[in-house]
């Protein structure tokens, strides 16, 4: 059983992984060059915002946080959330991604010392639906529902604290 849980650890990303971490590092090396040659175009912001969603709104409220486990995922976006910092030139949006990165690992760790076991995040929707974690080999439960409720609501009041 240890042997599957630190084996997804050290696991290779899929090419969906990467293809979606490249796009974001792609957008954002983009917008970095289009600030450095002093274009002011309408798609920086469209692109800009894209980013800024993908990085802050999507770990909260999507299981996206069960693959910070990946160690290469991790280091990967944590460097996104770190150019994402240089590339941003608003100080609240460009914080804002990191302190949630830096939350949900926090978190997490919490959540795995109190229960000893890691936490199956959940889909934010109207009603619970649960899920059933390969990697665990459990299917999640009313712990879990907390600790996804948690991450949503701290997380969102976070945000807010933030932006004011």
């Amino acid at each position: 059983m240890k042997n599957i849980k630190f084996g997804f650890f050290l696991k290779p990303l899929s090419l969906y992984e990467i293809i979606s971490l490249s796009l974001i590092v792609f957008i954002e090396i983009l917008i970095y060059y289009f600030k450095y040659i002093q274009i002011h175009l309408e798609i920086i912001k469209i692109m800009g915002s894209i980013v800024f969603m993908a990085l802050w709104w999507v770990p909260i409220s999507t299981p996206l946080s069960e693959k910070f486990r990946n160690i290469y995922f991790f280091l990967l976006w944590l460097a996104i959330c770190t150019l994402w910092l240089t590339v941003q030139e608003d100080f609240t949006s460009s914080i804002l991604p990191f302190l949630i990165f830096i939350f949900l690992q926090i978190t997490r760790f919490i959540f795995k010392w109190i229960y000893k076991k890691e936490p199956i995040p959940l889909l934010i929707t109207k009603s619970i639906n649960h899920r059933y974690s390969k990697l665990e080999n459990r299917k999640s439960d009313q712990n879990d529902v907390c600790y996804s409720l948690i991450i949503f609501v701290i997380a969102g009041f976070l945000s807010i604290v933030v932006f004011l």
